[in-house]
């Protein structure tokens, strides 16, 4: 019991426990007073306090619609996108510090030179020590990202091995086609700006703009096949709401649009 105290006292007072979800806070604070419940299970049945938490893991889920912060138990922040899962161990191992991510999610890794810290994405791992860095790997994705903004990171291709290092305002860019990385400067702004609840486009396809729309508002986005889907879009979105976003695409896309609920259905205008 007297482990199990220990470990609750971390929990409650350790900035991993700072959540900041709004009205959402109820709702994830379930996902870990459940793995608290496994966690104390683990020790009523290894009485003689053989459980290992490292091996009971939270995860996180955040909707379509909504993006969120937490700090993890060493100090790192993370900002989550929408549509992604996080998961992470209740404490982490002794000589490492190890997460995995479905979706898109901002890193702010505190560091301990004594712990690196890798994230699994999908077919990718990103090995640091203590940086800034962005990753989208939804698994809808063809093409997987990660953006370093701050410090030194290492990117691996778990499909051949392959890896790379990158330099503050590089990208490097898995793609899951060829099954290779393709490495270049970015404007890094244009890919970590949705933590500031921002969604900036710069000369993007109609497709981007689609697909990141649909998570940005949770909705499904129906294109008529007469669309002219070839113009490129640079804009910045920060308080629109859906209505006004469509109405910014029709500046460059003579386009109709129709809302019913969470279904949107863009066509040609009559």
């Amino acid at each position: 019991a007297g482990r199990l105290d220990t470990i609750w006292e971390k929990i409650t007072n350790s900035r991993t426990r700072q959540i900041r979800f709004g009205q959402q806070l109820l709702k994830y604070a379930a996902v870990f007073v459940l793995a608290f419940l496994a966690a104390w299970g683990s020790l009523q049945f290894f009485p003689g306090g053989g459980a290992d938490f490292s091996q009971v893991y939270n995860e996180i889920h955040v909707p379509y619609g909504e993006r969120s912060e937490i700090t993890l138990y060493d100090g790192t922040r993370v900002w989550l996108n929408s549509g992604t899962r996080l998961k992470f161990p209740l404490v982490f191992k002794a000589d490492q510090r190890t997460v995995f991510v479905e979706g898109e999610a901002f890193f702010d890794v505190a560091k301990d030179e004594e712990k690196p810290f890798t994230v699994h994405a999908g077919q990718m791992d990103i090995r640091v020590l203590g940086t800034r860095f962005n990753v989208c790997a939804y698994p809808d994705d063809q093409e997987l990202y990660t953006t370093l903004e701050e410090g030194v990171i290492r990117a691996g291709n778990t499909l051949t091995g392959e890896q790379v290092q990158l330099k503050p305002g590089e990208q490097a860019v898995l793609h899951l086609n060829s099954r290779k990385f393709t490495l270049g400067a970015v404007e890094t702004s244009l890919y970590t700006s949705w933590k500031e609840n921002m969604l900036r486009f710069e000369n993007a396809p109609f497709s981007e703009v689609v697909k990141r729309m649909e998570r940005w508002y949770d909705v499904k986005i129906h294109v008529d096949e007469e669309i002219n889907t070839g113009e490129r879009y640079t804009m910045t979105i920060k308080t629109e709401s859906l209505r006004e976003m469509l109405r910014l695409v029709s500046f460059t896309t003579p386009i109709n649009y129709e809302i019913k609920e969470n279904q949107v259905f863009i066509k040609v205008p009559d």
